[in-house]
């Protein structure tokens, strides 16, 4: 029911003078005339009689009274309840990421959003880049980060973090003891993999190739963390990002092997469906990580770990039309 009719109902009801309503309405009396005959037809009653110069409610009208002045009050809660959702202050955010950005990158900038916004309910998933790229294509995700590049070439990307991919192995491991090694000097070693749809292993492989480096003997594992303990515990090697090193580093659990000719660095992308619609709560976190402000309680290790920034103010928004 249009709400104008229902103000003006409700000020001739008031002043029951068809003149100080029109006045109050900022109308014209032939105005208010006009949309009370209308309400009247919708609602197929009379709202007023004429008693004598004067006009009374009719029983009817008495009743509409409380119904309408309840009816507008309800919306202006609809209109004040969605308007909110124009500030980042109130609504849903559905974050996805694959696993470096999501285990040992994210997390933090997370912890900053939620205490600026409490009211925000955050859904976060941590998955494989290809797992979290299809629920981008689902809509399961409102947005998701991830450190290869998406198959799906017509999905939105946008890089917004550094990140370097870098080799380790145990302190008690021999190799711990080089200043540097060469790609050859790793062939023989039994190397400690993601599984498969991993971007950082796709990337890895492809520039170990390059290298002419061999990777013969593998043992997969679907998380990081249960790598890095494999390989603490002096089994083998792996490459992981460095920003997932940097506490067994400092305490000098696991070591960064600095290969010959591997500088590995990637984007990490913030990946978006064309036609999501890009609601406040997702643009404020979005500002927040393009910002590069990092949380003040966050702790900074050694310069070698500097390289895992945030990524150039520069926008780059890469949009390709095509399918998978």
């Amino acid at each position: 029911m249009n709400p104008e009719l229902l103000k003006t109902f409700l000020a001739v009801s008031r002043h029951l003078n068809f003149t100080r309503a029109a006045e109050e309405r900022l109308l014209t009396q032939p105005a208010v005339s006009r949309q009370i005959k209308q309400l009247e037809r919708r609602l197929g009653v009379p709202l007023f009689e004429k008693l004598g110069k004067s006009i009374g409610l009719t029983d009817a009208g008495r009743a509409f009274v409380s119904h309408a002045a309840d009816l507008l009050g309800q919306m202006d809660r609809i209109a004040e309840s969605v308007r909110a959702y124009r500030s980042p202050s109130l609504g849903r955010l559905r974050i996805g990421a694959s696993t470096t950005p999501g285990y040992f990158i994210l997390p933090p900038i997370l912890g900053e959003f939620h205490r600026e916004y409490p009211e925000v309910q955050l859904n976060y998933v941590v998955e494989n880049t290809l797992s979290i790229e299809q629920r981008i294509v689902r809509n399961e995700l409102d947005i998701a980060f991830v450190g290869g590049h998406p198959v799906n070439t017509s999905l939105r990307i946008e890089p917004v973090l550094d990140d370097n991919i870098v080799c380790f192995c145990g302190q008690s491991h021999p190799l711990s003891r080089r200043r540097r090694v060469s790609a050859a000097a790793l062939s023989d070693e039994l190397w400690v993999l993601r599984e498969r749809g991993s971007a950082t292993r796709q990337l890895f492989e492809k520039r170990w190739a390059a290298l002419d480096g061999e990777i013969r003997r593998t043992l997969e594992l679907p998380s990081p963390e249960g790598i890095k303990a494999l390989v603490g515990a002096g089994i083998g090697v792996s490459f992981i990002s460095v920003c997932a090193l940097q506490d067994e580093t400092s305490q000098r659990r696991l070591h960064k092997l600095a290969i010959d000719g591997l500088r590995l660095s990637r984007p990490i992308y913030a990946v978006r469906h064309p036609a999501k619609y890009e609601s406040p709560v997702m643009n404020a976190f979005l500002d927040r990580i393009r910002k590069g402000s990092a949380p003040a309680d966050r702790p900074r290790h050694t310069a070698e770990f500097l390289p895992c920034r945030r990524h150039s103010r520069r926008r780059t928004t890469k949009e390709s039309s095509g399918t998978r």
